[in-house]
């Protein structure tokens, strides 16, 4: 019986570590946007905002692609690095003098 538990839980081992990290991916990138939508909103309170998060980040970073447009003004793009030991988010100053290719 024992045996047959075992041979199971090593079967089924794969699947379940993989359903696992896709979650915990998931969160980071939840985490990851919540956290650079509210430094985002915070530097500037009356933009809209566009969100783009790389949960995979870095090893020690997560990041995000922070788009900002307010009204009569060109969309601005910044950078966002979530710490992902500690949470804290930080957020760049826009980026001034981008490729065409690259304008938000």
């Amino acid at each position: 019986m024992k045996h047959t538990v075992l041979v199971a839980m090593v079967a089924f081992w794969p699947a379940m570590a993989q359903s696992s990290t896709d979650e915990a991916w998931a969160e980071l990138r939840d985490r990851t946007v919540a956290e650079c939508t509210r430094v985002a909103q915070h530097a500037a309170p009356d933009a809209d905002l566009s969100v783009t998060p790389n949960e995979y980040g870095t090893e020690t970073h997560a990041l995000a692609l922070v788009v900002t447009t307010l009204p009569d003004l060109p969309a601005e793009l910044s950078v966002c690095l979530l710490d992902k030991q500690s949470g804290a988010a930080q957020l760049s100053v826009p980026f001034s003098d981008l490729p065409d290719a690259l304008q938000p």
